[in-house]
């Protein structure tokens, strides 16, 4: 690996340069405040689905996800009908409604249905507390990915992709980041279809003597190709609680809500998911054949290398037995290629993240709250955006350097799935459907929901191991119904009326006024 070093770094510069040609582009074209945050609101379906996807094509399905079929087979594939599955949610019941808003962000959308600088104020934070707990887990895996396959120190690697990505998003705003996620996703797609290509070549193109030959290479045989290896049926409630973080988390997540705010209507929010699930659906099969290949093809030093660092390294080193051996000049140029497409996958991801991040500062705590009323306040709205990106980007880049190698990568990411799940969701659900939901029940529906999420991740094994306090590793099968419970307690105990629902129920379902 030591000597696909240098060819990686030139790989790296080379995607770089290519993506800054894209920013500058999108720099020219980024004057106002719908600009940054929306595209002006001119991204075609098919172009918001394929930026959809390409920010969960991410290196964490590519490396990681690949990995783990390598190790566990049929269990690693759990995950990637998870994560299908969790845009129904967003199909049925947001996409187009969230659109038919009108609005930048997600406290933006509640504060159609409250008008109310308290309840803008607490779900800002919220979706600040969710994105920066995502961003985190980001930019500290790509720390150890990029340590690993380009030999930078760990913090050389988060210092440059957050370098990177303040400098996309300060620059070139939604429309940047989402020309680096369609760019990242075709390029992904293509170079998945051509080692799927190759691997199956191996099997006279056969995925069922795939699978066989796979399963034989595994030292657990035929179970390689069941369930157990990773997730134990003996816990069915964990695995279902499991599930639920991601299945309904990712529909309260603020950087993907904010994907259906950059299109021009309703239908096209709703299509461009249609577009998102196919284009996933295309590459998550190539990620299962890449398991498999690996299992197949992979022996030697190549499968000690490929067991290690949690699996996450097998793709690349794949593509480089692919490409005629770990030795080969061939061999290391293609593995320098995955590992400059995982490189440029994790700067897209995180350049959506710190779009809601600075979103949520500055549109929804600045302009929002602290001005106001104000006037002008549209122009000053441009400036503090790229400022709050940038005061964002620098605090996410030196808290991730801070948080190290040594801390939980999944914890991160689930507390942030959890937290999704737990408070925004529920919120956002009872004000487009409950009438009788009000402005207290939105603030202690949030509040309560972050808290409630903190309180029992704490308290479960993945920070407490065998002294926890309860059995469940992330507990969303118990803070989901919490979560809307406090939204009706709080509703309930408030004594205010909510006077906007019918107003917000046809601007959200037959769009009406969202034309903006």
């Amino acid at each position: 690996m030591a000597d696909t070093r240098f060819i990686t770094l030139l790989v790296f510069g080379a995607l770089v340069v290519a993506m800054f040609g894209i920013i500058a582009w999108a720099a020219r074209r980024t004057r106002t405040a719908s600009d940054f945050f929306t595209a002006g609101r001119s991204i075609s379906g098919v172009q918001n689905g394929l930026a959809i996807a390409g920010d969960f094509m991410s290196a964490g399905t590519f490396l990681g996800t690949t990995g783990l079929i390598y190790l566990y087979g049929f269990d690693g594939t759990l995950i990637l009908v998870a994560a299908i599955f969790s845009f129904l949610p967003l199909l049925f019941l947001l996409a187009e409604r969230l659109r038919n808003g009108g609005a930048f962000t997600l406290a933006e959308v509640l504060s159609l249905r409250f008008p109310d600088p308290v309840v803008r104020a607490v779900t800002a934070g919220t979706s600040l507390v969710v994105s920066l707990l995502y961003l985190f887990a980001q930019l500290v895996g790509a720390g150890i990915l990029l340590q690993a396959l380009s030999g930078l120190s760990f913090s050389t690697a988060v210092i440059l992709t957050g370098g990177l990505m303040t400098a996309y998003v300060a620059f070139g705003g939604m429309l940047g980041a989402t020309w680096v996620m369609i760019v990242k996703a075709v390029i992904l797609l293509l170079v998945g279809a051509a080692m799927c290509a190759a691997i199956l070549s191996h099997t006279d193109w056969s995925f069922a003597s795939l699978v066989t030959s796979a399963a034989t290479a595994h030292p657990k045989g035929f179970e390689f190709a069941g369930p157990g290896l990773l997730l134990s049926s003996a816990h069915p409630v964990d695995i279902l609680s499991y599930g639920l973080v991601y299945m309904l988390g990712t529909a309260g997540l603020p950087h993907v809500l904010i994907r259906f705010f950059t299109v021009k209507d309703g239908t096209a929010a709703r299509r461009s998911l249609g577009w998102a699930m196919a284009a996933m659906g295309v590459f998550f099969l190539m990620v299962v054949i890449l398991g498999l290949g690996a299992r197949l093809l992979l022996s030697g030093e190549a499968a000690t290398l490929a067991s290690g660092v949690g699996g996450n390294l097998v793709a690349p080193i794949l593509a480089g037995v692919l490409g005629g051996g770990l030795e080969t000049t061939t061999g290391a140029i293609s593995i320098a290629l995955i590992a400059g497409v995982s490189f440029l996958t994790i700067l897209a991801v995180v350049s959506g993240l710190l779009i809601s991040a600075s979103g949520a500062v500055a549109h929804d705590i600045f302009a929002g709250v602290f001005w106001r009323g104000q006037s002008n306040i549209e122009e000053r709205e441009a400036r503090v955006a790229r400022l709050s990106a940038v005061v964002v980007g620098v605090l996410a880049t030196g808290a991730s350097i801070a948080i190290g190698t040594g801390f939980n990568i999944t914890f991160l990411l689930g507390l942030a799935f959890l937290v999704a799940a737990s408070a925004n969701l529920p919120v956002l659900l009872c004000a487009l459907f409950w009438r009788s939901f009000n402005r207290t029940g939105a603030i202690v529906g949030l509040s309560g929901g972050v808290f409630a999420s903190l309180a029992l991740i704490l308290a479960s094994p993945v920070v407490l191991g065998a002294q926890a306090y309860l059995s469940l590793k992330y507990p969303a099968i118990i803070s989901i119904p919490l979560g809307f419970a406090l939204c009706w307690l709080g509703s309930t105990i408030g004594r205010e009326r909510s006077d906007n629902f019918d107003k917000l129920l046809v601007r959200t379902e037959l769009g009406t006024l969202s034309q903006s």
